[in-house]
């Protein structure tokens, strides 16, 4: 028997020593709050003091949870056990914890093992919040799992393998709120699955594999995502009566081929239906011989009903409307004359020919129209139409013979990107109108214009004349010539101009004029010289690359010194030598010169070297072998001047003498 004992308590000794040792893993504690967190523990400890009311245990190796000790913390208001291993909870050990309100079990594995074979959480009558995401829960286990949760607000259900919704789901769960279903596999939810929810506000039914949402009937949910679903149709019941209080709706990355039925839903203030395969009439209005929807069990109405236009007019409190990456061809007047309080249009990448607001008081609240990566030829912008526009996006379209005054009309227009079009800017007012120009002199409120790419080959005097850009971007438009004074009136405001790529030889402006410019990109030009900087400017940023500079000298660069911050000049022929100005900010490092490492710069004819490695000597030491080279030069070529005149005397007195010999 002793050697039984001795040997029980040789097993033991060791199993307590690690106890101890586990026990003795410092928590940080901050007033009632204990962390724990990425401790490494087995289980929870059990020395901790007894009136805490926060304890995160989050990321550790915890596979049991157990009324001991756990049950020690009466006062524990918040627990965190996500991250874990944990797969058996002891039933009833939440109960334990009468002030309980955040629950986090996410990311542990209660869907294997024992954790839910008796009882589940058990009831939990004073929790307000409960995280069971990412435990690989399915349909049926969470119905064992939930238990009596009166309070309960949040409940998130998210990145499990939930396949079905039924009635009984979510009883005993009258208070919640919120409710997170994303990253599921859910096919199919049960009439009345969230009945037993009067207060559901906000549910988040993304990423699952839902194909159609018919007869909605939530009236009191306020914020619905069902984006990344395969939805084809989604249709609100017709109640009669009903006041429906949903003014959040996701429908993206979706199936949908139409714009739904939304006539019961006023309050609706934001629509996101991008990424999905809808398309708009392109016709007049027909009965029943529209096109329906694909669905067996779809009743919707035609797709050119009536019902469309009801539709739209219901939508007079939406202010974001997003319909990017569909294939609409033809925006409807009917449906922009009823978004009266539209901030936010995206109608990007679509296949959009043509748009128009043209009539007075269209979209007068909008903020902002997005319709870039379209095949837009025509624009027609009314004269009093969209008239709060700040910013239109046109980048990558086919535009080009616009009326001449098409931007001039918007009255609050300060971002205009014309990217990738055929825009041809006009000259100043005193220059005549060309034909299929467009103005942008005269537009006082606007700040950003981007006329890259646009195969501009003409700047003309006085372009942007009383239009106070900040920034201004005419890049990648090869062979672009700038006249004298193109850049007129924006001396005083220009902060970024970029000239990239356009093939310059010469650089007809008067940069050190420009006393805001902090930003100027002259890279992949044919530019050799540049004004002279001779007095203190704001020029933060100078790119330079790909360029034919071989000298930046001091007397033009040196009001920059106490600005510049970046100077870029890679694939430019530098000499090693004349470069004083610039090695200068290379050893002293006011400028940061970027990747200096890979410049390169010749002596004279020798072979290149890195510019970071010329030293001021080495130029000194050259020059000074040029001298004395020179000199040697010099001296030989005088010495044989001399030789050459006195050989040339004395053959002139030789033949004199001979000549006196013989007579």
């Amino acid at each position: 028997m002793s050697h039984q004992i001795l040997l029980f308590l040789a097993v033991l000794t060791p199993g307590l020593a690690t106890s101890q040792h586990r026990e003795k893993v410092a928590c940080k504690m901050v007033d009632k709050e204990a962390f724990c967190q990425g401790l490494g523990l087995h289980q929870v400890p059990s020395l901790l003091p007894l009136d805490i009311k926060t304890l995160d245990l989050s990321g550790n190796q915890l596979r049991n949870v157990l009324a001991s000790p756990l049950g020690f913390y009466i006062a524990l208001r918040h627990l965190d056990l996500s991250t874990n291993e944990i797969s058996f909870l002891q039933p009833g050990v939440f109960q334990a914890l009468p002030h309980l309100e955040n629950l986090n079990l996410a990311h542990n594995r209660l869907a294997v093992g024992t954790a839910l074979s008796v009882g589940g959480l058990g009831p939990l009558p004073h929790v307000t919040s409960l995280d069971l995401s990412g435990n690989s829960l399915y349909s049926g286990l969470v119905e064992r799992l939930l238990g009596e949760a009166p309070r309960l607000r949040t409940l998130s259900l998210a990145e499990n393998s939930l396949t079905r919704l039924s009635r009984h789901t979510f009883w005993g769960l009258p208070a919640l709120e919120q409710l997170d279903l994303h990253s599921n596999v859910l096919m199919d939810i049960e009439d009345g699955a969230f009945e037993a929810l009067p207060h559901l506000g906000h549910l988040n039914l993304s990423r699952n594999s839902l194909t159609c949402i018919s007869d909605f009937s939530l009236q009191q949910l306020r914020v619905l995502d069902l984006s990344c679903n395969s939805i084809e149709a989604f249709q609100v019941a017709s109640e009669p009566q009903a006041e429906y209080q949903l003014a959040w709706l996701d429908l993206r990355e979706n199936k949908l081929l139409h714009f739904p039925d939304l006539a019961a839903l006023p309050r609706l203030t934001y629509l996101n239906m991008s990424n999905n395969l809808i398309r708009f009439p392109t016709g007049p209005l027909q009965g029943s011989d529209g096109i329906h929807m694909p669905s067996e069990d779809w009743s919707a109405s035609p797709l050119f009903s009536p019902s469309w236009n009801a539709s739209t007019n219901a939508l007079s409190l939406l202010s974001n409307l997003d319909l990017s990456n569909n294939e609409i061809e033809l925006i409807p007047d009917s449906f922009l004359k009823t978004l009266t309080s539209l901030r936010f249009l995206n109608l990007s990448r679509n296949c959009l020919q043509a748009f128009g607001a043209q009539h007075i008081g269209s979209l007068p609240c909008l903020v902002l129209l997005d319709l870039s990566h379209n095949v837009l030829e025509a624009l027609e912008l009314g004269a009093r139409a969209l008239a709060s526009l700040q910013m239109l996006f046109l980048q990558d379209n086919a535009l080009q013979d616009l009326p001449p005054y098409t931007f001039s009309n918007l009255a609050s227009l300060q971002r205009l990107n014309l990217q990738g079009n055929r825009v041809i800017p006009c000259g100043g007012p005193a220059e005549p109108i060309l034909p299929g120009c467009v103005a942008f002199s005269g537009i006082p409120t606007l700040r950003v214009l981007n006329m890259a790419g646009n195969e501009v080959e003409m700047l003309r005097a006085g372009a942007f004349l009383h239009t106070p850009l900040t920034e201004l971007d005419l890049s990648a438009n090869p062979g672009l010539e700038v006249a004298t004074g193109a850049l007129a009136g924006l001396e005083a405001s220009l902060e970024v101009l970029a000239l990239q790529g356009n093939g310059l030889t010469v650089l007809q402006v008067d940069l050190p004029y420009f006393s805001c410019l902090k930003r100027l990109n002259l890279s992949e030009n044919r530019l050799s010289h540049l004004p002279a900087w001779t007095q203190a400017v704001s020029l933060e940023v100078l790119d330079l690359r790909n360029n034919s500079f071989s000298l930046l000298p001091g007397s033009a660069m040196g009001g920059l010194e106490t600005s510049l911050r970046r100077l870029y000049l890679q694939g430019n022929p530098l000499s090693c030598c004349g470069n004083g100005w610039l090695t200068a900010q290379l050893h002293q490092g006011r400028v940061d010169v970027d990747a200096t490492q890979d410049l390169i710069c010749r002596f004279g004819s020798q072979a290149e070297v890195s510019l970071s490695h010329v030293r001021p000597e080495d130029c000194e030491e050259g020059g000074l072998k040029n001298i004395n080279l020179i000199i040697i030069l010099t001296f030989t070529l005088a010495l044989a001047t001399l030789l050459t005149t006195l050989a040339a005397c004395c053959c002139v007195r030789r033949q004199k003498f001979n000549q006196q010999y013989k007579a």
